[in-house]
């Protein structure tokens, strides 16, 4: 077996040692060339130790907390598995290579994506020289890709600096080419080779340029695209009596090659993938192979996206097109955006995306060969006039999903950039659908062509006595003449009745309505009923579902088996319980007032019935501020229970006085979830005498006991477990599985059961046998994974065993409601099986929050104004009142891969925030979760003092689609906790720019 040791990189000037933040990996632990093995603080910055040897980390690891030599081994690499550590004795002389970009090297330039297919380019020319003056706007080299050769623009102020790569190097997408200093005297001159394989080959110091030379090289040839094989191609045979590599044929295979009569460039004239790239011409290529007429005059050379736009322009020859045309009346777009403060340019891209929901096939493009591109993201190119008289197309990114004011927003600084021809590269490169507008220069009718990479492309003329003429030139691959007049048709529609769709939502919330009517049309039967709408239930699901309806003139009523609104959440779940933590805090935080200098508080005393009378307040309090909003707003409230008779009839039954019936046209359910108690010998017995409670009736203790056994490890047992600890109670946790908090990120549940089990006494795996005796003298009889049986002596047993719906009441089977389980089945728009029956909150299974049901609420009512929406469980969020805290928001690593997105993740310790040191609040982390191809946040995990507070921005980063980009941009306040989410945007985009394996 052979060992490499990891050792602490030198990563400034000035650094000599650093400090072990968090180890990444565990010894054992399979690495891969890449991988962050460990995160360390240096001198200045907290950076990721990434190495580039297979293998296996192998101990001693470095403690986290240790200082470590520059060049001293944090831990080892073994190629054997089952290899965990070195021998006490064993030196280990060789070092695992790591590559690491020195924090004082600047801001990198990285080789731009130009192209879907590029992943890799070569250096064509500098345009700069390190220590020369950088603005922003510059070209600083250009870059020979896979389409073209194309400038590399960057957008920061400053100096060039090396490690700059040569001149013919081979970079690939989203690594450095060089970087860029706040200071001149700060720019290095040291190049490096970059091969193909994208090695450094060599480093020395740039050259200056001769006098008498320009500073670059001239413009090569363009090269053959460098193509990689992909997929399960099936590699085309051996042509007769020649040589062909495997990867050739599989190459040949993906792109259609025919290999009789190319040329082999490999040893003794065999075929290499290089060989059968050449094969495949580029836009350029195809371009230059077209007959050329001599034109008389001085031309000067094409710029880069003078060349890249004909190069597609001629490319798109090769495209089999046709048009069809239909006039479009936009006065009622203009004078709705007029209104709005919203460019017509945005609402007719806003408006071709609505569209274009219910025809996907139209942002669809042909791939060669015999290929077809599927993309759901609608990132569409519009036409814009440049200073200088020509036309650029910046991108809209994310049509589908962004409100006109976002999309505005984006269109405000692309066309003041476009306009001086600043667009970044992906500002620019490969739309998915393109408006061209001539109509604004009085044009009367023409056709645009479409290119390379789209499918369809939009000509708007000036507008005549028939209305706008909308032409699209469709690409005949990839759509036939119905699907463009049916989308054609759709598009007309939807433009001459914007108000459906232009108070914002996304495409797929408002395509339903938006392309057929000019307002929505509810779903809510006509009738002559006693109310339109009734809502069965007024906990946050029933009662905003009512608000929302009410507050669109909806005649409502709610049906609340309870004096007051507010349900579980309000009587005997989140609010109570948060009454009783707040207690227990102030009875925890006192025993860290000392170490800030506080004396005097260590000893604080339990009021058991000042916190009851509190808690008290805080629930009456708010039911009758519900209450009083419910009727303020005009919602039909009664008390009593509601059981359906038919599909139109509730009979409700009060607490007092006879049962009486009404009729209504469609019905929300919102009658939640009730406390289940498993059937464990004596536990249903004992509910009836107060041995044993639920989450519904714990509330009714008149003190705290001594002793508390809790049968179930979820969220309510543990956060009941740490409240009834802190007040000074004995507690014994039983979970039947092998780890409690099992719907809690597993990274998190990790560190978070370890802190539990260090206050509680905490058995998984357990047989729970037996609950037995009388209030104040209960018994638990169970037996642990081994099967040794023990008992347990308390005041009072808690069964945390979660919440099942219980519907039997509700006579579902008269109305058709069919049901999952015990809990009723449901669409993402919660409406049930029965057309005109919803159902929304716990009584729906999934996740049984308040906040999930209040969202469901408002879906359920949206659907019922006519308006599509549907409940997104991936964007949805929770927090585990523990201490710390835990909590999340959309989806882990494993989720997000479960669902086939590539996701990443980078998670930093609070131990390292500025503001948590301060206060003593150093356990736990944050984990930041991505779409490695997207870069779009989706998701967000803590585990931390304060995550009630915190989750609110890992909330709008999910719900509003963040990138990491825009999250590392932000600017966040010093000192506070939430500084941690700028810096891990940028520890993970760094990450993905150096481990990107393209």
């Amino acid at each position: 077996m052979n060992h490499y040791a990891i050792t602490m990189p030198q990563l400034s000037d000035t650094m000599t040692e650093g400090v072990v933040v968090t180890w990444e990996k565990q010894p054992g632990d399979r690495v891969e060339r890449g991988d962050i093995v460990a995160t360390v603080e240096t001198d200045k910055a907290i950076m990721d130790v990434e190495v580039f040897k297979a293998g296996y980390l192998a101990g001693p690891l470095a403690d986290v907390g240790a200082t470590i030599a520059v060049g001293a081994a944090l831990g080892y690499i073994t190629d054997t598995a089952g290899d965990v550590a070195i021998a006490a004795d064993e030196v280990v002389a060789e070092q695992a290579q790591t590559e690491m970009i020195p924090h004082h090297a600047g801001t990198p330039i990285v080789m731009p994506q130009l192209s879907d297919t590029m992943t890799e380019g070569v250096v064509v020319t500098w345009e700069k020289q390190p220590g020369e003056a950088i603005k922003r706007g510059d070209i600083v080299a250009t870059v020979e890709t896979d389409k073209a050769i194309m400038d590399v623009e960057v957008f920061q102020e400053g100096f060039l600096s090396g490690p700059i790569a040569d001149i013919g190097s081979v970079v690939e997408v989203g690594h450095p080419m060089a970087f860029i200093v706040d200071d001149a005297a700060k720019a290095n001159d040291t190049g490096v080779t970059i091969s193909a394989d994208h090695k450094v080959k060599d480093t020395h110091k740039v050259a200056p340029p001769a006098a008498d030379k320009p500073a670059h090289l001239p413009i090569p040839k363009t090269a053959p695209s460098q193509v990689a094989a992909a997929g399960n191609a099936v590699p085309v045979p051996r042509p007769q009596g020649r040589q062909a590599s495997p990867y050739a044929r599989k190459v040949a295979a993906q792109l259609g090659v025919n290999l009789t009569g190319l040329a082999g460039s490999g040893p003794s004239g065999v075929l290499v993938a290089a060989d059968v790239a050449r094969a495949r011409p580029s836009m350029q290529e195809v371009a230059h192979a077209l007959p050329q007429v001599d034109v008389p005059g001085q031309g000067r050379p094409m710029t880069s996206m003078e060349k890249a736009v004909s190069h597609a322009m001629t490319a798109s020859l090769t495209l089999p097109t046709f048009n069809v045309t239909v006039n479009i009346d936009t006065a009622a777009l203009t004078a709705a955006t007029k209104a709005k403060k919203v460019s017509v340019t945005v609402a007719i891209a806003k408006a071709c995306s609505v569209a274009m929901a219910k025809f996907p096939r139209m942002n669809w493009a042909y791939q060669p060969v015999d290929k077809l591109v599927e993309r759901a993201n609608h990132d569409f190119g519009v036409a814009v006039m440049s200073n200088d008289g020509g036309l650029v197309v910046p991108i809209l990114h994310g049509v589908e999903k962004k409100s006109l004011e976002a999309l505005q927003g984006d269109w405000t600084g692309l066309v003041e950039r476009a306009r001086v021809r600043k667009l970044a590269p992906p500002e620019y490169s490969n739309p998915t659908f393109t408006i061209s507008n001539m109509g604004m220069l009085g044009v009367s009718h023409f056709t645009a062509i479409p290119t390379p990479g789209i499918s369809a492309i939009l000509a708007i003329a000036a507008n005549g006595p028939q209305g706008t003429p909308f032409t699209i030139t469709g690409d005949h691959r990839v759509l036939n003449g119905a699907d463009v007049a049916l989308y054609l048709t759709t598009l007309k529609q939807t433009i001459e009745a914007p108000d459906a769709w232009l108070s914002g939502g996304t495409a797929a919330e408002t395509a339903g309505a938006a392309a057929t009517t000019s307002a929505p049309v509810s779903p809510i039967p006509e009738g002559n009923w006693d109310v339109q709408v009734v809502v069965v239930g007024g906990g946050p699901g029933g009662e905003d579902c009512a608000r929302d309806l009410a507050d669109h003139g909806v005649k409502v009523m709610m049906v609340n088996n309870e004096p007051f609104p507010g349900g579980e959440c309000l009587w005997r779940g989140c609010i109570p319980s948060k009454a009783w933590r707040a207690a227990a805090d102030n009875i925890r935080n006192r025993a860290h007032d000392a170490e800030m200098g506080v004396d005097g508080t260590a000893n604080p005393k339990l009021n058991w019935a000042q916190v009851e009378k509190h808690r008290r307040w805080v629930q009456t309090s708010r039911g009758e501020m519900a209450l009083k909003a419910d009727k303020g707003m005009k919602i039909d409230v009664r008390e009593g229970y509601g059981e359906f008779v038919d599909a139109h009839t509730l009979k409700i039954t009060p607490p007092e006085g006879e049962a009486y019936t009404v009729s209504f046209g469609a019905a929300v359910i919102a009658t939640g979830a009730p406390a289940f108690v498993p059937p464990i010998p004596g536990a249903r017995e004992n509910l009836a005498t107060g041995g044993v409670v639920t989450s519904d009736t714990i509330w009714n203790l008149a003190n705290p006991p001594k002793k508390l056994g809790i049968v179930g490890g979820g969220v309510i047992g543990v956060e009941m477990a740490q409240i009834f600890r802190d007040f000074g109670t004995e507690v014994l946790m039983l979970e039947r599985h092998d780890r409690i908090l099992a719907e809690i990120e597993e990274e998190i549940g990790k560190v978070l059961i370890a802190s539990l089990e260090k206050e509680i006494t905490v058995v998984t795996s357990a047989d729970i046998r037996e609950v037995g005796g009388k209030p104040g003298k209960m018994t638990l009889r169970y037996a642990d994974k081994e099967g040794a049986e023990s008992t347990f002596d308390c005041d009072v047993v808690l069964m945390a065993t979660g919440k099942r719906p219980d519907t039997s009441r509700l006579n579902l089977d008269k109305v058709g409601v069919a049901l999952d389980g015990a809990a009723i089945k449901v669409d993402a728009r919660c409406c049930t099986s029965t057309p005109n029956i919803y159902a929304v909150g716990d009584v729906i299974g999934g996740y049984m929050l308040a906040h999930t049901a209040a969202t469901q609420g408002r879906v359920a009512a949206s659907n019922l104004l006519g308006h599509a929406s549907e409940y997104d469980q991936d964007r949805d969020c929770g927090v585990t009142f523990s201490r710390p805290q835990a909590g999340f928001v959309g989806l882990s690593v494993a989720q997000a891969k479960a669902k086939g997105i590539d996701a990443v993740e980078a998670k930093m310790p609070m131990s390292i925030d500025a503001k948590a040191m301060i206060t003593g609040e150093t356990e736990g982390m944050i984990k930041l979760v991505a779409d490695k191809t997207t870069g779009r946040i989706i998701g967000v995990h803590y585990l931390a003092d304060h995550t009630d507070t915190l989750i609110g921005t890992g909330v709008m980063m999910v719900a509003g689609e963040m990138t990491l980009t825009q999250v590392a941009k932000a600017i966040f306040p010093h000192p506070t906790q939430t500084e941690l989410f700028g810096e891990l945007a940028r520890r993970l985009l760094n990450r993905l720019r150096r481990t990107a394996k393209k």
